[in-house]
């Protein structure tokens, strides 16, 4: 375990790299999905995550990240 904390983006990133390991990306999606109904401002934080990527891009990024071309990135 690591002495340097995480802070939030690291924590939300590493929580979602280890759904989508342990479910795939579909059922991590839509567990998180599920968790979150009626919190929040879930668009806001889509918005911040992936910033003004496209569709494209983001579906490039994971298909990397899943094929082990890159480590994600927020």
């Amino acid at each position: 375990m690591s002495t340097t904390p995480l802070i939030d983006s690291d924590v939300i990133e590493e929580g979602w790299n280890i759904l989508v390991e342990k479910l795939g990306l579909q059922k991590a999606t839509r567990f998180v999905i599920l968790l979150e109904r009626g919190k929040g401002d879930s668009i806001q934080e889509i918005r911040d995550y992936w910033g003004d990527a496209s569709v494209d891009e983001i579906h490039g990024k994971i298909t990397a990240w899943k094929t082990g071309q890159q480590e994600p990135t927020s």
